[in-house]
């Protein structure tokens, strides 16, 4: 399963059902994929929501407010959602093994191919997918945490 290029163009949350219809979610390989790659992008998008020198603090219970009417309560839903699925994909990566951090770190930070990870690892290209797929696996089950709602609420902001 060699792929050299990532595009972030296509969304993996819309797959043939629209967004609204959707009332729960299976966390897909490809979500997991699209989601480790843009981690940069969603970390810099919370910072553009608000950023760390903002004195502005708002609280709400996104369960109370189904349909914000202010600009206030979207920014600070939309930045609470997105922060609270990096929270979860974060705690997905401290648990992984030295070996899997590593494939990890090089395939969605550095961009590397399977071949070039293998290389550089001295272990085959099944292995670098297989490793791969491990990590997959364990932030995918660290996403099935979130509530169905919270990931309705995520994939939104990337229609």
């Amino acid at each position: 399963m060699e792929t050299g290029t990532r595009s972030t163009a296509t969304n993996p949350f819309r797959e043939g059902v629209p967004i609204m219809a959707q009332t729960s979610y299976e966390i897909t390989p490809k979500m997991v994929d699209w989601i480790l790659y843009n981690l940069p992008l969603l970390r810099n998008q919370i910072e553009a929501i608000e950023p760390r020198t903002s004195t502005s603090i708002v609280t709400l219970s996104r369960r109370n407010t189904r349909n914000p009417v202010s600009g206030i309560e979207k920014v600070a839903i939309k930045r609470a959602t997105i922060s609270s699925v990096l929270d979860v994909v974060d705690r997905g990566i401290k648990t992984l093994h030295p070996e899997q951090r590593k494939v990890y770190r090089m395939r969605y930070r550095a961009g590397m191919t399977y071949k070039q990870i293998g290389r550089r690892l001295y272990i085959s290209e099944e292995t670098v997918g297989r490793r791969l797929n491990e990590v997959r696996a364990i932030i995918g089950q660290y996403l099935q945490q979130i509530p169905p709602s919270d990931m309705t609420e995520f994939a939104r902001f990337f229609e």
